[in-house]
């Protein structure tokens, strides 16, 4: 039976949350010096060592893993999940004409609109409790997913020890963190919250171009991190800003960078005000079916004992590992790649890429010229999801925006979804709600998440 403490405890991470700080730091700190092969249980252990016999690995046993894997996913998909099993037989294939890699593109995608349309058709509780994650990354709504919940956190919470490893990363280093969850108490003067199961001290990304700065970087310096963890949009301003206050850079051993795109002049920038430090920049998403890394400007490199991904006129397609209660196949992720592409040979399956160019970094601006990422509104928890078909956010005025919505079969509750809204941004926004009949898609016919007329880099500059 699969089990941890770990996935037991997330469960209930809401009210750990909302405790007082002070009982937050008891417990917290009590649970995170539970070794974490305890806490995530068994298959952590597992997983980690997966990971680094496939490093290990010659040429032949990783295509052999990649295809037994790959095999594994479209028998079990095939067996128990109603969609597949319907879909497979309208296109006329079957796991039994998986012969070889190069055949994965054989089977059919599918999309993020795809599984919303057919979510009950898409996961199983057979083998393990799903447990629901949202998504919202380019599409104008979140998207429900279903992991197992043992299982899923215990894989990926070793590949992220596995890959943070490459920078020097061990667990419970001392990290500030520039991403997540808001954390701010404006009518407290605070933004910042110390988290001890992990070692990481958030910074409100919400106030990071603000006049609170000061006190954010002197909480930062006090807290003396080993690390730097952030979007690399939180990092960017985080360096402007300090700069803006002729404050000196923190010193740290490694950076490390995620949920954004980073490009080759942003690698510049950091480097140039931290010095001479590595940057690990990792690549993933909520479905978790794929993922990799790069260090500095090396070529991204697909962790592909996690998941396979196959790249279709510049996109990733992956289909995932391990996951027996909701198994993705060929999944669209709507990340593109650019540059040069190391495949598995005689195959479309990639092993590395140049570049990825995911998620587009979005901003909602606050009354007094703050920068609201528009990662922070992303999840479900907030929205009624189940009444929401899409949605899109429109700016035109600083602490102004308007926020359309599709509903689907049902009427969607204004002042709910506003006060969410308020809870996430904390304060400087006005929110108004505005129910459509449709929400215009842009040239390309691509749903648009933010239609922003401010200038963000003109307002980012000015701070």
């Amino acid at each position: 039976m699969k089990f941890s403490f770990d996935s037991v405890v997330h469960l209930y991470r809401s009210t750990y949350y909302n405790m007082p700080q002070s009982l937050k730091t008891f417990l917290g700190t009590i649970y995170g010096n539970i070794p974490i092969g305890i806490r995530y249980g068994k298959l952590y252990g597992e997983y980690m060592n997966r990971y680094k016999t496939y490093e290990e690995g010659s040429e032949q046993f990783k295509q052999d893993f990649v295809y037994n894997k790959t095999l594994e996913t479209l028998i079990f998909a095939e067996e128990n999940i109603p969609y597949y099993t319907e879909v497979f037989q309208k296109h006329g294939v079957s796991s039994k004409d998986f012969k070889s890699l190069a055949d994965l593109k054989k089977f059919p995608t599918i999309s993020k609109h795809e599984i919303k349309a057919n979510l009950d058709k898409l996961y199983t509780d057979k083998i393990e409790k799903p447990i629901a994650y949202y998504s919202g990354g380019s599409l104008s709504t979140p998207t429900k997913y279903f992991q197992p919940l043992h299982t899923s956190r215990a894989k990926h919470k070793a590949y992220s020890m596995f890959t943070l490893g490459k920078i020097g990363y061990k667990y419970r280093d001392r990290t500030l963190l520039l991403k997540g969850r808001e954390v701010s108490k404006p009518d407290q003067d605070i933004y910042w919250e110390r988290e001890p199961v992990d070692n990481y001290l958030y910074l409100s990304n919400n106030y990071m171009n603000s006049e609170k700065f000061p006190l954010m970087y002197a909480e930062a310096v006090k807290f003396k991190p080993k690390f730097l963890f952030g979007y690399p949009s939180a990092v960017l301003s985080f360096i402007a800003m300090s700069r803006k206050f002729g404050l000196e850079p923190i010193k740290v051993e490694g950076i490390i960078v995620a949920s954004e795109s980073i490009f080759e002049p942003d690698f510049g920038v950091i480097k140039d005000f931290f010095g001479d430090v590595d940057i690990l920049a990792d690549y993933g998403h909520t479905e978790r079916v794929v993922s990799a890394y790069r260090m500095n400007y090396d070529n991204y490199q697909f962790i592909n004992a996690y998941g396979t991904p196959r790249i279709v006129d510049r996109e990733i397609v992956g289909t995932s590992f391990d996951n027996f209660v909701m198994p993705f196949i060929n999944f669209k992720t709507a990340d593109e790649v650019s540059g040069d592409v190391v495949y598995f040979e005689g195959s479309d399956i990639a092993r590395e890429v140049k570049n990825i160019e995911g998620r587009t970094q979005d901003y909602l601006v606050t009354d007094d010229n703050r920068l609201v990422s528009i990662t922070t509104m992303c999840g479900g928890q907030h929205l009624p999801l189940d009444l929401i078909k899409n949605l899109q956010y429109k700016q035109s005025e600083p602490g102004k925006v308007t926020v359309l919505i599709e509903e689907r079969g049902g009427v969607v509750d204004k002042e709910h979804v506003i006060s969410g809204m308020k809870a996430l941004v904390r304060d400087g926004i006005d929110f108004e709600v505005e129910v459509v009949d449709e929400i215009a898609r842009s040239a390309t016919g691509k749903r648009v998440i933010c239609k922003q007329s401010l200038d963000i880099e003109k307002i980012r500059q000015n701070k």
